[in-house]
């Protein structure tokens, strides 16, 4: 019986161990949670014990530049199709985590226009614009008035990782 338990307890270890951490890409990444949480749930929840999925759902490499003012993400064809691909987006949202290399520095939700419920954290809103493929990380749905905490989207080790891959503007 404690052999079955000790290799159970391994099996667990290692599975969960490699799919909490996002892959070892350096520079900036968005990842999608790989554990259905709503959006309105992520502030309850230490951002170390999230699941994330194992590839970036935007990496350094689908960047074309990154606007430290406004926070607009201008990125290539390809990611902007990707993107688009995970629509529908429920009314509460679908999580992200920005990391830069292993560390995680914010949450955040994919939204959409249409939401009749209001969120209080960063919000990348669902990209309708077929010839533009910039997306940009706001405050608050449906405005900034709804946002409550610090504005994490300037974080140094965010800036410092775009600046290093040349992304910044």
């Amino acid at each position: 019986m404690l052999k079955k338990l000790s290799l159970l307890l391994i099996i667990f270890y290692a599975l969960t161990s490699s799919a909490c951490q996002p892959s070892k890409e350096d520079g900036f990444a968005i990842y999608l949670l790989a554990q259905k949480i709503p959006a309105t749930e992520l502030t309850q929840i230490d951002i170390n014990q999230l699941i994330l999925e194992t590839k970036p759902i935007i990496s350094k490499d689908d960047i074309i530049s990154y606007d430290k003012t406004d926070h607009i993400i201008e990125l290539t064809q390809t990611a902007y199709t990707r993107i688009q691909q995970i629509f529908p987006i429920p009314v509460n949202g679908i999580p992200f985590v920005v990391c830069t290399g292993n560390e995680r520095i914010y949450t955040g939700a994919f939204w959409i226009p249409i939401s009749s419920i209001s969120y209080d954290g960063v919000v990348i809103m669902q990209p309708f614009n077929a010839i533009d493929t910039s997306i940009q990380i706001t405050l608050g749905y449906p405005g900034p008035e709804f946002f409550t905490g610090n504005d994490p989207r300037a974080d140094s080790r965010i800036m410092k990782a775009l600046k290093e891959d040349g992304k910044l503007k």
